[in-house]
């Protein structure tokens, strides 16, 4: 990935340059995304849904939210009749964007089993205060309703207090990462620096530091990943999701008996770290384009990458996670009745043709197989009480 000319604003130069003029990849992405007054996220003002900057599966349409309701309904069921029947369950949704799927999946809720509303709270983490003002505002009309919907961090939940569902949709992908490099023989870790002339910003290099490197030699050993590939060429570059561990940690301390849902973009070790993936997964989204030029206008536009297969099980694992299954999401949604759903449209749109397209187009958007249909879904499972043997729908 070349240096490219880029819209560098000044909040951000002064900040690399306040810390000697060069930061690594990990913190330029965690400054872009996070900052609580200029981040993309930590400020408020990422744009989901069609008309904005990118489209999310819950920001389409609640047909999303309803499928994976379906899912997590009967799962909460078979908690209840199996061993927590006397306790309040919870649903929690990481990063929640704007609200979307929370919304729809109360609404789910409320239209097919209001009773179960009853023994539900629905918990939102969100480590950016500027998208909780949007969440707020988009499941106000429940919180009037008195549902218990909470917003809480993740420090103030208890160890082993989680007894239901935590749903990760999309989350991973922008954790920040590290860039590794294959400069001159050997690996080092991407950096972005500031000209001193011109204030723009420029890929740069720095050593690998001792976490780092403990983390790759890890998983090479463990999964018997070549990093960097034996025929890799000079500036072979691909993304290290050194936070995945540490996320699922905190998550998994926390969590009691329950599920972990992850849905998001991966790719197989041996499609990611090879090298005709010369330049890894990195890419940022702004009015629903694609560029790979990352370093532009850092801060009002979303930065992503792919997740590793292998290393997010083997992260998972390691810590006690047992992993129940994985599958594509247009498998998954097949599974869970969207074909029905799709047919449904037809007689609840008889005579409104444009809804129903828009309704229909949105549908086949969840399932297609070169974007929103080829996310993967991870089902992790922990139990502390008692082994228990779950049935899910979506791995059918």
């Amino acid at each position: 990935m070349n240096s490219l000319p880029a819209n560098n604003p000044d909040w951000l130069v002064k900040k690399i340059i306040k810390m000697g003029g060069t930061i690594s990849f990990y913190d330029f992405m965690n400054f872009a995304l996070n900052d609580s007054i200029n981040g993309y996220y930590g400020s408020g003002k990422a744009e989901l849904g069609v008309r904005g900057d990118f489209v999310t599966s819950p920001s389409l349409s609640d047909d999303f939210a309803f499928l994976v309701g379906k899912q997590i309904e009967d799962w909460l069921i078979q908690f209840k009749n199996s061993f927590l029947s006397n306790q309040k369950l919870a649903v929690i949704e990481f990063g929640a964007g704007d609200g979307s799927f929370m919304s729809g999946l109360i609404k789910y809720f409320l239209e097919k089993n209001k009773n179960f509303l009853e023994g539900v709270s629905f918990v939102i983490i969100e480590p950016n205060e500027g998208m909780v003002e949007k969440q707020k505002n988009k499941l106000e009309e429940f919180l009037n309703l008195g549902i218990d919907i909470l917003w809480k961090g993740l420090d103030e939940v208890e160890e082993n207090n989680i007894n239901g569902i935590v749903l990760a949709n999309e989350v991973l992908d922008a954790l920040p990462v590290e860039r590794i490099t294959f400069s001159k023989g050997k690996l080092l870790r991407q950096a972005v620096s500031v000209d001193k002339k011109s204030h723009k910003l420029y890929f740069d290099e720095m050593p690998i530091t001792s976490e780092l490197r403990k983390s790759i030699e890890l998983a090479k050993s463990e999964l018997g990943i070549t990093i960097p590939p034996e025929d890799a060429l000079e500036g072979w570059t691909a993304e290290w999701h050194i936070d995945n561990s540490k996320w699922l940690k905190a998550i998994y301390q926390k969590m009691n008996n329950g599920i972990l849902l992850i849905i998001d973009y991966a790719k197989e070790a041996r499609k990611y770290y090879t090298s005709k993936n010369f330049d890894g997964t990195i890419v940022s989204y702004e009015n629903q384009k694609m560029t790979n030029n990352v370093l532009d206008s850092p801060g009002n536009c979303d930065l992503t990458s792919h997740v590793c297969i292998e290393t997010l099980i083997n992260d998972a694992e390691t810590l006690g996670f047992d992993t129940v299954g994985i599958t594509k999401q247009g498998e998954a949604l097949l599974a869970l009745g969207l074909a029905e759903r799709l047919y449904g449209i037809q007689k609840e749109f008889k005579e409104d043709l444009s809804n129903a397209l828009l309704r229909r187009e949105a549908l086949l958007r969840l399932v297609d197989p070169v974007c929103l249909g080829d996310f993967k879904w991870f089902v992790l499972k922990k139990f502390n009480e008692k082994k228990m043997n779950i049935n899910s729908t979506c791995l059918r």
